[in-house]
């Protein structure tokens, strides 16, 4: 009986060496897959704007493109619910569509097709990346990866791959924002690091032009290589009933 049992001591001792390589591995992993599926996940994201009918806020930029210079401009940014923009501005004005272009309804899971890819380190900070396909209506961009991290979960990241080549990596920082019973995270700075290849006549699938000075429109044809543009976000105004007639084409 002591035999049998020191060859079973033994095999259960060989069985735990075995495993602990194993749980070792496990426990130096930066993170592991995060909670709900991606369909879950986005809803959650979106949840807490459901009231949000309209927001209007100023906007400061500063851009650094190749080629041209662009002086720091402040316009006036509205939006309404589901994805109507205007911009107001008395210079010529380059936004990069996408998050830079707060839409919180974005990324509506029923609107496109989310796959989680993988857990990645941004700055020291764990983020679950996804895969975002838009719908067929959508004709500029052909996927977008988006980076969800936090506490409360939001969108950290994106990076936008045009179908004409451009592509747009932006980085979001938020402020929480508070109006009645309502409670918001809203940017507060936005970093965006644009690439345009060799040979696209026109960024315009990564940049809004509202209200574009003739000469300003005319330099951005010719963009080619790499450049940023910070914008930084005040004087927020959520549900303030904004007319339709704002956003018509004049």
């Amino acid at each position: 009986m002591i035999h049998t049992r020191n060859v079973r001591s033994s095999f259960l001792l060989a069985a735990l060496l075995l495993l602990l390589p194993v749980r070792a591995a496990a426990q130096d992993r930066p993170s592991i897959a995060p909670k709900g599926n991606p369909r879950q996940v986005f809803t959650e994201l979106i949840r807490p704007y459901q009231n949000m009918r309209d927001y209007t806020v100023k906007i400061q930029a500063k851009v650094v493109m190749p080629n041209i210079r662009i002086p720091d401009y402040t316009a006036i940014l509205y939006f309404k619910k589901p994805d109507k923009f205007h911009i107001k501005t008395k210079n010529f004005a380059p936004i990069p569509r996408g998050n830079a272009i707060f839409n919180p309804f974005q990324f509506d899971p029923d609107k496109n097709q989310i796959t989680f890819r993988q857990m990645d380190n941004l700055e020291g900070a764990t983020a679950a990346l996804y895969k975002v396909e838009p719908g067929e209506e959508e004709k500029r961009i052909r996927f977008y990866n988006v980076w969800v991290g936090g506490s409360p979960r939001r969108i950290v990241q994106v990076e936008s791959h045009a179908v004409r080549g451009t592509k747009a990596l932006i980085r979001l920082t938020y402020r929480q924002a508070e109006q009645g019973a309502d409670k918001w995270l809203l940017p507060d700075k936005v970093y965006a690091h644009l690439t345009f290849p060799e040979g696209v006549n026109s960024p315009d699938n990564l940049i809004v032009r509202d209200s574009p000075f003739s000469s300003g429109s005319a330099k951005m044809e010719a963009i080619s290589g790499e450049g940023d543009i910070t914008i930084s976000y005040s004087e927020w105004q959520v549900n303030t009933g904004l007319d339709d007639q704002l956003f018509k084409d004049k």
